[in-house]
């Protein structure tokens, strides 16, 4: 459980640096084969104005320290949780508060990131939100094509029949 919990928290904070990342390289007029994760992932396909590219990159910096600062309370949180996992004897008590402060930190960077979404979204044209929810929808169909191969390769071969 705490190896998926890892995986969770290291995708969560590989999105938000992608999230920040992206958005910054765009704003700056970066890359157009630039990779991402959800709407900031497609920013640079939806073809916006010098004006949006530079409320993009404001918007990004703003909460530039609010991101680094829950990126570290969530690390601390999962090292404490950790190393409460890991005390003997078993101490429930210390492993449940730890659980709980991982999912407080956890939560705090979720609304940070849809209040982002939030505020890059509005930037955008009605026809550049069109497009990016469409991207997104697209993005999670291969995600879903991704997870269905991944468990039909996780499955063992059926014994052949003779």
């Amino acid at each position: 459980m705490t190896s998926r919990r890892y995986a969770i928290v290291g995708a969560a904070l590989l999105s938000i640096a992608a999230l920040v990342g992206t958005a910054t390289v765009f704003a700056q007029g970066g890359q157009h084969g630039h990779r991402g994760f959800g709407m900031m992932g497609g920013l640079q396909q939806l073809g916006l104005s010098a004006d949006q590219q530079q409320q993009v990159k404001n918007t990004m910096a703003s909460h530039r320290d609010e991101f680094k600062a829950l990126m570290g309370r969530s690390r601390n949180a999962h090292q404490a949780q950790q190393a409460a996992i890991e005390q003997v004897p078993v101490n429930e008590d210390l492993i449940r508060s730890t659980s709980t402060a991982v999912a407080a930190a956890d939560a705090d960077m979720a609304v940070l990131r849809a209040k982002v979404h939030e505020q890059v979204f509005s930037l955008l044209t009605p026809d550049q939100q069109t497009k990016a929810k469409q991207l997104q929808a697209d993005r999670a169909a291969r995600r879903a094509q991704r997870q269905a191969e991944w468990q039909q390769k996780k499955q063992p071969a059926a014994p052949a029949q003779q």
